[in-house]
Formats: C-alpha cells, sequence, structure tokens
C-alpha cells in the first residue's frame, strides 16, 4: 500500500491549496456584499460621493475575484449580482442612465440579476420622491423601472440557466404596479 501515498500526499496538497483559494474567494464573497449593502443606503441617504468611493473600492475587489474564483462560480454569484445592484443603481441616480453590462465588470447573470434587484430600491426612491413631493423625479423611477422591466421581459429560461430570474421579474412586475399605484394616488390627493 505504499505506493498510494505519494498520490494521496499531492492530492492533499493540492486540496489544500484548493481550501486556501475557496477561503479567499469567500472572504472575498463576504466584504463585497457588505460593501454592496452599504452602498445601497449610501445611495438612498443622498450621500452619492462616499458611495461612489466604495464603489470605486468594491470595483478593485470584483477585479480580485475574478481572477481567482473560476472553480467556485456557484458560490460568488450573490457578491456579483450585489455589486451590479449597486453600481446600476448609482448609475441611475447619478447620472440618470442604466449603466450597460461591460462597465459593471460581472458576467451576464450577475449584471441581469443585479439589474431585476435595482427594481426595487427605485420604488424606495419613489416613495422618498413623494413624500418629498417631488413628482417628475417619482415618474422619472417609474419609467427606468418599466424600462428594466420592458428589456427584460422576454427572457425566458429554465431554471438551472438563470436560477432565481423569473421570480425577480414576477417581484419587479408586482413592484412597477405598486408603485405606479403610489403615483397615481400621490396625484389624486393633490
Amino acid at each position: 500500500m505504499k505506493e498510494l501515498e505519494p498520490d494521496v500526499e499531492k492530492i492533499s496538497r493540492l486540496l489544500a491549496k484548493k481550501q486556501e483559494d475557496f477561503d479567499r474567494v469567500m472572504q472575498a464573497n463576504r466584504e463585497i456584499i457588505r460593501e454592496a449593502g452599504q452602498t445601497i443606503t449610501l445611495m438612498h441617504n443622498n450621500e452619492v460621493e462616499r458611495a461612489g468611493e466604495k464603489l470605486t473600492a468594491m470595483g478593485e475587489m470584483i477585479k480580485q475575484l475574478n481572477k481567482i474564483d473560476a472553480r467556485f462560480k456557484y458560490n460568488t454569484s450573490q457578491a456579483y449580482q450585489e455589486y451590479a445592484e449597486a453600481f446600476i443603481f448609482h448609475g441611475i441616480k447619478t447620472k440618470k442612465i442604466i449603466p450597460p453590462l461591460k462597465e459593471t465588470g460581472v458576467d451576464e447573470e450577475g449584471y441581469l440579476m443585479g439589474l431585476m434587484d435595482v427594481v426595487g430600491e427605485l420604488k424606495r426612491e419613489i416613495l422618498e420622491s413623494l413624500r418629498a413631493e417631488k413628482i417628475k423625479e417619482a415618474e422619472f423611477y417609474l419609467d427606468t423601472m418599466k424600462a428594466i422591466y420592458d428589456s427584460t421581459r422576454s427572457l425566458r429560461f429554465a431554471e438551472a440557466v438563470l436560477g432565481g430570474f423569473r421570480k425577480k421579474q414576477d417581484v419587479a412586475r408586482i413592484q412597477i404596479e405598486t408603485a405606479g399605484s403610489e403615483i397615481l394616488s400621490f396625484r389624486n390627493r393633490r
């Protein structure tokens, strides 16, 4: 049985390196998710400059994660999605545009999932705009929500191909309908 020892030792070294890589990936994953949440909160609080700084730092973290996560994509998809959501939301709030995929630095699935999650952030902005009696701003956010939904409405793929996307589409549709009702109700009260 001595002939097994070299193979087992080699496998052990490979797995130790894989474990080390996994630990690094998961640490970066947690940091990105936490930073994305903080960035979105800063955006809602109109602390745009600080949010931009966080996005820049997260962009570097995303680049590093892209280099080391090839074997762990399943575990990192949420980090890409959360970063995409924060990045897209920042673009909408600061430049009034929906940033394209190539600017985010994430993969297609992360971009689409983040894009759908932005709809919820925009609904929150609508409610804040209405509280401040900024109807035009609320309408801009509603139009942006609709543009996101309309551009992704035709995407219908199996759960194994784009897991969770259909549910996010359904949630986005409901959020758009309720946001539209909020704006209409606001107009009727005036």
